[in-house]
């Protein structure tokens, strides 16, 4: 019976959306915060996420609260930054270093490269809380 009850129970919250809430630090104040979610190697190599959110920093906030929903529990890259100039997109100098604040879920290996799926990803099983820092690239 406990064997019965045990698999009943995985089969109803294996696929289950799972809710997470994300406090983002900036030592930055101002601006837009927006945060992207990849499911996938491929989506996060081509920047295709499957969810996207964005939340307003008042002239003095350096932080702020989002709620996210992610589809099932499993490995996903959350990737945030800090859009300064209203402009809606992370800039880049010219040789592609990002020129406002970023983060990930999980700090990446290297600021020399970009970084790959499984070094950024997150374990998400049971929703939760986390926190991101964003920081300029001088900062990691």
């Amino acid at each position: 019976m406990y064997y019965l009850l045990s698999i009943l129970f995985l089969l109803t919250t294996a696929g289950a959306p799972q809710h997470l809430d994300l406090e983002i630090l900036s030592s930055t104040a101002g601006g837009k915060v927006y945060v992207a979610v990849y499911d996938s190697p491929d989506g996060f190599e081509n920047e295709e996420s499957i969810s996207t959110a964005s939340r307003e920093l008042t002239a003095s906030a350096q932080s702020a609260e989002l709620a996210l929903q992610v589809p099932t529990e499993g490995d996903y890259v959350i990737a945030v930054f800090q859009d300064l100039n209203d402009n809606g997109t992370l800039d880049r100098n010219f040789i592609g270093v990002p020129t406002e604040p970023y983060g990930f879920g999980k700090l990446p290996p290297s600021k020399w490269r970009a970084p790959e799926f499984g070094e950024v990803a997150t374990t998400v099983a049971g929703g939760g809380r986390m926190k991101i820092e964003v920081r300029h690239w001088r900062e990691y």
